[in-house]
């Protein structure tokens, strides 16, 4: 698959994560955990469509720090997107 049309099916992932985020606002019907998940799971998308935009590749990893290196080795700017503790 092409870097862009596998970005493209990634970040379509990612946006079914955000709908479903959409409808989990309510705290008695979902569980704080499903919630985290499906928030971890669209960012990480979102990250390996960015990664593979440059035709990188990443190893099969929930790792958000891992990505984030990653983008950091392939020279983007990801700071702000880092734990500050």
């Amino acid at each position: 698959m092409e870097p862009c049309e596998e970005a493209r099916q990634l970040l379509l992932g990612a946006e079914k994560d955000l709908r479903a985020l959409a409808g989990m606002r309510e705290p008695e019907v979902f569980a704080e955990e499903i919630f985290g998940f499906h928030a971890q799971q669209a960012v990480e998308k979102c990250l390996k469509a960015w990664i593979t935009l440059f035709g990188a590749e990443y190893p099969r990893t929930h790792d958000l720090s891992f990505l984030l290196s990653r983008l950091e080795s392939l020279g983007e700017r990801v700071e702000e997107f880092e734990d500050p503790c």
